[in-house]
Parts: structure tokens; sequence; C-alpha cells
């Protein structure tokens, strides 16, 4: 890992995170183009507003006594070719598809998350790969490079991060105009999520928040994920130090001293809504979750537990191409519901990289990965959209007894007034 560089921002706690350790950033060859791109996303407008943010974390708050259930999904990582107003459309009816679906075996009314208008850079496992004799930087996604596999397409490109900044703004756009961003119903609404990943993007777009802190206004809901996820690193001490809701994402591999460590610095003040975690484990590997759903309750956090039954069910095929199994992803969901609701935590939702496309991404539901060179996705496989039904379909999760007695007074009460 190396040290983020400063960048001038308001905050002391901000500085501090940009001080620290940061892991998976891209090595720019040209620091003047790197100080201009920076200075020109730091100078433009806020993409998402302090209001919404912290419309959000009330609503989140509400789901961590369960009146809520959270669908997360989208892109892997976005194309700039799919950021127009109709591909923007086909993916908020294939959300409010997922959404309708959830919200029947839930029996709660939904909050609707896409991975969406910032979900441009990712981090990998190595820093190079293979491509027909060559060796080549990997692809880091659009914000910092180009998949096609020529060594120049994957030099690092500064000026990649104000495209994706404008990117984001257009899809937010167009979100608006089909009236689904600000000042809509909470269950019609669509907020924004990404991976906050590259610090030279992020830390430029932290604005003031209302209360006299700040907040990161590139996304309503920043996630760091497995690899970033160092309780000391750059990536955790800059979110803990905005206003927003955050999640964070765990594997299998995590500890629970490591994820009570990660409450302490996220959530100190035991906030409901503030933190949810985000467990991509594997359907072989989810019963190591349970102790740190039962870790966490009896430290007195109440986080928000979310389903990634994706990325911990990846594999190779024997063309060399990464394949995620349906029936490994409804295995998870499963498994993840019974494990989260033993330990005592909070069943919120499910994440999920999934496309409106007529992709052939993942196996499964009459689907083999690469038919018809339907394998479409700039880095991990997604679920079409046939695939996504099933899966979502497999989220029931039990009314706990708290929520059955709250309902239970409600109704007593309304019996009462009618009395």
């Amino acid at each position: 890992m190396e040290a983020f560089p400063y960048f001038p921002t308001a905050g002391a706690a901000v500085l501090d995170a940009t001080e620290r350790p940061a892991a998976q950033q891209p090595q720019w060859p040209d620091p003047l183009q790197l100080a201009a791109a920076r200075e020109e996303v730091r100078a433009g407008p806020a993409l998402v507003g302090w209001d919404g943010v912290r419309h959000l974390g009330d609503l989140l708050a509400r789901a961590a006594t369960g009146e809520f259930c959270i669908l997360q999904a989208g892109d892997c990582a976005e194309d700039p070719a799919e950021c127009g107003a109709d591909d923007v459309v086909r993916k908020v009816e294939m959300l409010d598809v997922l959404a309708d679906i959830m919200r029947v075996g839930s029996g709660r009314p939904m909050l609707t998350v896409g991975r969406m208008a910032g979900q441009f850079a990712k981090p990998r496992s190595q820093p190079y790969e293979e491509h027909r004799g060559h060796t080549l930087p990997v692809y880091r996604g659009t914000m910092v490079n180009s998949p096609e596999p020529y060594a120049a397409a994957r030099v690092p490109d500064p000026r990649r991060l104000v495209r994706c900044r404008d990117l984001a703004r257009s899809v937010l756009s167009a979100v608006d105009d089909l009236g689904r961003g600000d000042g809509a119903a909470d269950t019609e609404r669509i907020w924004t999520s990404h991976e906050a990943l590259v610090l030279d993007y992020e830390v430029p777009l932290v604005r003031p928040a209302g209360d006299g802190g700040h907040y990161l206004a590139s996304t309503h809901w920043p996630w760091i994920g497995e690899r970033t996820r160092q309780p000391d690193g750059a990536h955790v001490r800059l979110l803990a130090s905005l206003r927003n809701p955050v999640a964070c994402k765990v594997s299998a591999d995590a500890t629970v001293d490591e994820v009570l460590r990660l409450c302490s610095v996220l959530d100190p003040g035991r906030a409901p809504g503030r933190l949810t975690f985000v467990a991509r484990f594997g359907a072989r590997r989810i019963e190591r979750l349970e102790p740190l759903v039962r870790a966490v309750r009896e430290a007195g956090y109440p986080v928000l537990w979310m389903c990634d039954p994706m990325h911990g069910n990846t594999t190779r095929g024997e063309n060399g191409l990464k394949v995620r199994r349906l029936d490994e992803i409804m295995d998870e969901i499963r498994l993840f519901v019974s494990v989260v609701q033993a330990g005592g935590g909070v069943c919120a939702g499910l994440h999920l990289e999934t496309s409106p496309n007529e992709i052939s991404e993942c196996d499964g539901a009459g689907i083999v990965p690469g038919q018809g060179g339907a394998y479409q996705t700039l880095c991990d496989p997604r679920l079409n959209l046939m695939q996504a039904v099933a899966a979502c379909a497999h989220w029931q999760p039990r009314k706990s007894a708290a929520e059955t007695a709250k309902e239970d007074r409600l109704c007593d009460t309304k019996l009462d007034t009618m009395g």
C-alpha cells in the first residue's frame, strides 16, 4: 500500500485519512495531469445533495428495525456506452422488477439502490494479467484505464476522473427525469451506491454537510471493498470521517476482531443505519458468518447485514472465463438468511451484480456462460434478468420476535382507536 498524497479539503479527519496508506490506487504517470483533473472535480458541483444523503441514513435506520428491505443491484463495472437515458430506463425497470419480488418475499416495503452513477473503478487481485503471450496491467475500470488488451490502453489516464464525474452526472439526471430522484417517494426513489475506491476521485468530491461535518457527494451510499477494509487505511478512515451511511464488504477470511475493529472505527456512536456489512462468503463457507453476526450484536452495534452471493461463488471455466453458478448463488442467499437470523442480526437485503441485457455470463436457468458471444461484462460475470429474478425469489427472511411484537402493538393501538 502507498500513502495517498495530500489534497486540500475541509475537515481535519478527511485530511488525516488522505495521509494514510491506501491500497488499490492507480499509478498515474503524469502528476500534472492528475493535479488538474482532481482540481476540476473539486471545483465542480456535488453529484448528490446532503439532504438526500441524510434522508437515506434515516431510512436505513428504520431498516435496522425491520421496517424496510433493501435491494442494491447493478453492473459489476459501469460501461460508458450504457450511461445514456435509454440505458438508465432499462436499468431502473430491472431494479423495479427485482424489488417487487423481494417485497413479496420479505413482506416489507423496499429501498432500491443502484450500483450506478459511479461504479467505474474495480479493485483487482493481481496487478497484471496474461493475454495471448503478453503481460499487461489489469483493467481497473473506466475511471482508470481501458479494457482493450494492449499496453497503451492499460496506462492509467487521470483525465478519466473528469469523464466519469460527467458520466455519473448524466446518469443521475436521467434518474431525475424519470421522477425517481429528488422528491420521489421513499419506496419509489432510486438511490445510488458505488465502491469508494479511487481516492483521487472521491476526496475532491467531499463537501460540507448541513450539520457542520462533511459528506461524500459522489454517491448516497459508498461502500468499502474486501481489499481496502484495513481499519487504519485511507479508505476506512475517509468514510469514518463522513456523514454518509456507509457499507463494508467482508469475506469468510474476516475475523471477529477485524469486524469489531471496523465497527469501532466506522460506527463509534452505534447509530442505527450508519453501518452495513455486506457478506461475500460463498455458499460453502457461509456458516463462518454466524460468529461475526453474534459478536457484533453482543457488542451493541446495530449494523445491517446484506448478502452479496456473487463474489464468493466465482470460479474459472475451462475456457478461462470467470463463472458464477446460479444454484450456488441461491444456496448462499437461503443460508445467509438462516445464519444471520440465528446470530440475532438484521437481514437487510441483497447486493447483486446484474444487467437488463440479454447476457450469458452466469451458469444456470438454461444459460451457458459465453454462449452466442453474450459474455459482455467489463470485469466479473453478472446475472441476467431471468437469473436475477430467480435469485431474488430466494429472499424470504422470517420476521423477528421484536418485529412481530411491534406489529402486534400497532394493531392493538389501531383497535383501541377504532373502539
